[in-house]
């Protein structure tokens, strides 16, 4: 016995010295994380009047929570690791499993992974920064990269108020002050069962700091799609291959102010529309926004314009821009309700503080189409993938100019400097270039927000 024993005790010596190396030392650890619980409102989201169906197309009143815990630790050598996890249901969702009648939903009890990369910074020389795993990626003003929109299988939680935007990527940040270069490399979907099922995005970004006050970028984005009928097997052997080029300068022409013009391209092969063999399509958006700093509310004013071209009936071209990776509320039904392609949009926003910790602010839309036509287009952010939610995920547009106006208000209360409640409404009233059986599209969102 007692040889065995001495045995025992030298292999778990030799076991411990050899792999007392792998584990990285952590010199710190810092742990944070947001929980969010709101009430949400919602009538006429498809936008009709008819009660057809399932009547929560007109109708829907939920309470949700969205609760995110981040572990950031500093390990040796400017190596740092992140983790997020991640719970988005619905009240009263935990849902009993295995009693029969009840509903067998089991995501509204899962805790899913949000973040996961590690950092290597002065990655083979100081220039150079690694990032590797599940992280969130944005540049600019989110017109083109920002939110991966990848909604989690069977949630509960509306696609366009879900906080999952994360990217599994490869990030390589090259800072050669004042220039930073980032290549990215994103596998945006990977099918288990279908292996050419996937959709990729590669890219690179360059900003250059002209002054103090101009920053000027430059980018490429190649998007393959090999799922372009979405949910299916593609019908086509050949992936669709998008480029987009595009140029955003940043400016601050005197104190106070902010203004961008951002304008981009997009070419390439074409497999999504039986006719049109090649992309087509441009991008524009101008925006201002102004602070009156001096005055006691602090007001501020703001105007965008964004245009988006949209495809020709019957074109031999598709000149619908595809909206790639944005992740832009212009107005909140808007951004839920019509797809980020073939649209005109000016925006104008304000806010003030009429008392301390309280913000008050208004954003207006009008909206038109870039190309009138005659066509049914997807619904971008549908509840389980536009089968139950939103009128079945699909729209009309009937040959006509306007698409509708768009009103959006909020009053926000800091309550501490971790707590925050806040209050919503908004109401998107349909023009004459959607279908003629048109409703009011309306909701009242309330919140707090407790960050940690």
């Amino acid at each position: 016995m007692g040889k065995r024993l001495t045995v025992l005790l030298a292999l778990a010596l030799i076991v411990g010295l050899t792999f007392s190396a792998a584990y990285a030392e952590v010199q710190n650890v810092k742990v944070s994380g947001d929980i969010i619980a709101s009430g949400v409102a919602r009538n006429h989201f498809n936008l009709s009047n008819s009660n057809s169906g399932d009547k929560s197309v007109l109708k829907q009143n939920f309470l949700m929570t969205q609760v995110r815990l981040r572990v950031d630790a500093d390990l040796t050598d400017n190596v740092m690791a992140t983790v997020r996890l991640i719970n988005e249901r619905i009240w009263n969702g935990q849902n009993d499993h295995g009693v029969s009648g009840l509903n067998t939903d089991t995501n509204n009890n899962s805790i899913d992974l949000d973040l996961a990369y590690v950092t290597l910074k002065e990655f083979l020389y100081s220039p150079l920064t690694l990032t590797i795993g599940r992280q969130e990626i944005k540049f600019g003003n989110s017109f083109i990269i920002g939110n991966a929109k990848v909604r989690a299988s069977g949630s509960s939680i509306p696609t366009d108020l879900t906080e999952r935007k994360a990217f599994d990527a490869i990030r390589a940040t090259l800072n050669y002050d004042p220039l930073v270069v980032d290549l990215v490399y994103a596998q945006v979907k990977q099918d288990n069962s279908v292996d050419r099922n996937t959709i990729s995005l590669t890219g690179i970004n360059a900003t250059y700091a002209l002054n103090n006050k101009t920053d000027v970028s430059v980018y490429y984005w190649l998007k393959k799609d090999n799922n372009t009928n979405q949910n299916t097997v593609p019908t086509s052997s050949r992936p669709d291959q998008l480029s987009t080029i595009g140029a955003l300068i940043s400016l601050t022409p005197i104190d106070n102010m902010t203004t961008s013009l951002e304008a981009a391209y997009q070419f390439g092969r074409n497999t999504s529309m039986p006719n049109a063999k090649k992309h087509d399509a441009w991008a524009l958006q101008a925006m201002a926004d102004y602070t009156f700093a001096k005055v006691k509310t602090t007001p501020k004013i703001g105007a965008s314009y964004t245009y988006l071209s949209g495809a020709n009936t019957g074109g031999t071209r598709n000149q619908g821009w595809d909206p790639l990776f944005y992740d832009q509320k212009l107005n909140n039904i808007v951004y839920t309700l019509l797809p980020f392609s073939n649209m005109n949009a000016f925006n104008l926003k304000g806010s003030l503080k009429p008392v301390e910790d309280v913000t008050v602010s208004l954003v207006y839309g009008y909206y038109n189409v870039a190309q009138k036509r005659s066509a049914s287009f997807t619904v971008p952010n549908t509840y389980d993938n536009g089968a139950t939610y939103y009128g079945g995920g699909t729209g009309t547009y009937t040959g006509k100019t306007h698409l509708g106006n768009a009103l959006d208000g909020t009053v926000t209360y800091d309550y501490t400097e971790d707590v925050q409640f806040a209050l919503t409404g908004g109401y998107f009233l349909p023009g004459n270039a959607l279908t003629d059986d048109t409703a009011t599209a309306t909701q009242l969102i309330g919140s707090m927000k407790v960050v940690f």
